[in-house]
């Protein structure tokens, strides 16, 4: 009985930290309004969190002029998340969670809002260029999904990630309704593979060649892999090439 006491304590006060870090993040950001201001978080005293590194996994092209950046957040008590949303340095909206690296798992997830009518303007313009009929809640998902693209990773490079041999079988099937879905999607992964299934298989509709044009001029920063390297910088054009 004692030691079930002692793991209960042990596990309520894990808990307890870990709220207390993103609560402390979420004030600070709640406070920012420039995306400069995340560039050195280390540097931030919080209340509770402590900061042992951060790490900036990623920032890129999306579209209409807008970026998107993923900071990892590592601290004595956990791992948080912040995926951004900005245009010209002006923060739109952000989302913060605690992440676990080793399920790969996004949880208390919180959304704060800078901008209020940027989530429902975004869409309203992506549906009308990619005439497709996605949600808010298919663009945050998208958002906060850590695909990998990538055919040879791994330190022999035969591991290949699960969405990149799902558009290996898509485009053994020649099933271009699906690969389109992936092609007209908010998250550049699911883009890129989408353009390399559909290029797989060829005879592109005029439609689909305009938007991998303009994929390739966006050329946004894709997560990949190569052999065991991950998160290269590859760019849409690079790995479409």
């Amino acid at each position: 009985m004692r030691i079930h006491f002692i793991i209960l304590t042990i596990l309520l006060a894990q808990i307890l930290n870990a709220q207390d870090n993103i609560s402390d993040m979420k004030s600070f950001v709640d406070a920012v309004e420039n995306v400069e201001q995340l560039s050195n978080l280390k540097a931030v005293k919080f209340d509770s969190l402590s900061i042992i590194t951060t790490f900036n996994e990623l920032k890129r092209k999306i579209d209409f002029g807008y970026e998107h950046q993923r900071i990892l957040i590592m601290s004595w008590n956990g791992e948080l998340k912040l995926n951004i949303i900005s245009r010209n340095q002006k923060i739109k909206i952000v989302w913060l969670s605690e992440f676990n690296s080793s399920k790969e798992m996004h949880s208390n997830i919180l959304t704060i809002v800078k901008d209020s009518i940027f989530l429902e303007n975004y869409i309203s313009k992506h549906n009308k260029f990619y005439k497709t009929n996605l949600t808010q809640s298919d663009f945050k998902n998208q958002t906060l999904e850590e695909l990998v693209v990538g055919f040879g990773c791994g330190e022999v490079g035969l591991d290949i990630p699960k969405e990149s041999q799902r558009t290996l079988r898509l485009a053994k099937k020649r099933n271009r309704k699906e690969l389109n879905k992936y092609l007209t999607s908010f998250s550049p992964e699911l883009q890129t593979l989408g353009a390399i299934g559909l290029l797989k298989i060829g005879r592109l509709t005029n439609e689909q060649k305009l938007i991998i044009e303009h994929l390739k001029n966006r050329n946004s920063v894709i997560y990949s892999c190569s052999g065991c390297l991950y998160g290269i910088g590859e760019t849409f054009s690079e790995r479409i090439e």
